[in-house]
């Protein structure tokens, strides 16, 4: 596959990805006629343009495989933060000592 997708083009197909290459663009295309911001307009264009000049089963591979990276992508990410997220509680919670338990005194 020729066709080079921006960052932010990827999210788009990763956003609306769907079974099938024309379920994608429907998608996108839906969108279209609501989408105010002139930026954000033109990455929805240009991922529509991108997408429809790939062939329907090298498309359906491409928005799959999209997708499948995004969502290892997240994983990742969860994962880091809560290792992260737990080492910091070890850091930041004291080493108990152990208690020795209370004598009567008589």
């Amino acid at each position: 596959m020729n066709v080079k997708f921006s960052k932010d083009e990827l999210a788009m197909v990763y956003q609306y990805a769907a079974a099938t290459k024309q379920e994608t663009l429907a998608g996108l295309r839906e969108i279209m006629p609501v989408i105010r911001d002139r930026q954000a307009r033109e990455i929805v264009e240009s991922t529509i343009r991108k997408l429809d000049a790939i062939p329907e089963p090298e498309c359906r591979r491409f928005i799959a495989d999209t997708r499948q990276r995004f969502i290892q992508k997240r994983d990742n990410s969860i994962r880091r933060r809560l290792a992260e997220a737990k080492a910091q509680t070890r850091e930041k919670t004291p080493h108990s000592k152990r208690k020795e338990p209370d004598r009567e005194r008589s």
